[in-house]
């Protein structure tokens, strides 16, 4: 079942399951928890000479739930982790291991680019946990790096690299809310005037899962990547490459008779029904 179509035959049950809980008075619960990693290393380039990196990373998180609050850095190889939560839940610096279901409620996104020892590897992680009701959370950990590249001989510039991701979302209540959470990769070549003359995003290092309803989806990923533009002409160009992970959790109030989307989640959603990429779906 696509994600389209989810959405679409899963509203009649979200409106009826709304409507009964209003009639029992809010007596039931939900507890969401959202989770995306992705790691890139190995990394090789041929078909043209690369220089210096020029990296960036950040980081944010945000909610209203217990305790509300926010927090967001930017920095060069190593953006510091944001984290809103208990304070003794608070992982510790690079973490990109799952914390799990526990000390509720906690949004937190994290991003490490290592260049040594050569080649350089990627590290980023969004995650969240919520039992609040009429809560919101949101948390992302973003990295690019950018390099001038001159290619001496006409012909393809190849980027390959070994990954690992994961995406996991639960919700145990119906209809309770939503959550959902994604990682994506970039790569892109511009000429010497900044014209896009190269990009890709293969499927495998771009994916999204969400539920409306009740249940889990988890999807552990591996492999190699190997990424080929067309034939450039000799000269002088500008390669860049981008991840990102991001996590969105939404618990309605109870008693409710509607969903509220906030914190960005509406463009997540609706960015996850039209991607091109793979698209993850609740089990049947």
């Amino acid at each position: 079942m696509g994600t389209r179509r989810l959405f679409t035959r899963g509203l009649p049950a979200i409106a009826s399951a709304v409507a009964l809980l209003v009639i029992l008075g809010g007596e039931a619960r939900a507890s969401f928890y959202a989770y995306a990693v992705q790691q890139t290393s190995n990394y090789t380039f041929t078909g043209g000479t690369i220089g210096a990196l020029n990296p960036l990373s950040s980081t944010s998180s945000a909610q209203v739930g217990s305790p509300s609050g926010s927090e967001a850095h930017a920095g060069v190889f190593d953006a510091l982790q944001s984290y809103v939560g208990p304070i003794a839940g608070r992982p510790a610096e690079n973490t990109f291991t799952p914390l799990g279901q526990v000390n509720p409620d906690y949004a937190r996104g994290d991003a490490l680019i290592t260049s040594a020892p050569s080649p350089f590897t990627t590290n980023n992680v969004a995650e969240s946990y919520m039992v609040t009701a009429g809560g919101n959370s949101a948390a992302a950990g973003s990295w690019a790096v950018s390099a001038p590249i001159t290619v001496t001989t006409a012909g393809q510039v190849t980027l390959g690299f070994n990954y690992t991701n994961q995406l996991t979302v639960i919700h145990t209540g119906v209809p309770g809310g939503v959550v959902a959470a994604d990682f994506g990769y970039t790569f892109t070549i511009r000429d010497s005037t900044g014209a896009v003359v190269f990009t890709s995003s293969p499927n495998a290092i771009n994916a999204d899962a969400s539920l409306l309803v009740a249940g889990s989806i988890s999807t552990p990923g591996s492999g190699t990547i190997s990424i080929s533009s067309g034939v450039l002409a000799v000269g002088t160009y500008t390669a860049s490459i981008a991840g990102s992970e991001h996590v969105f959790i939404n618990s309605v109030p109870e008693p409710s008779s509607c969903v509220l989307l906030g914190l960005g989640g509406l463009g997540l959603l609706r960015r996850a029904r039209r991607r091109g990429a793979r698209r993850l779906t609740q089990p049947n």
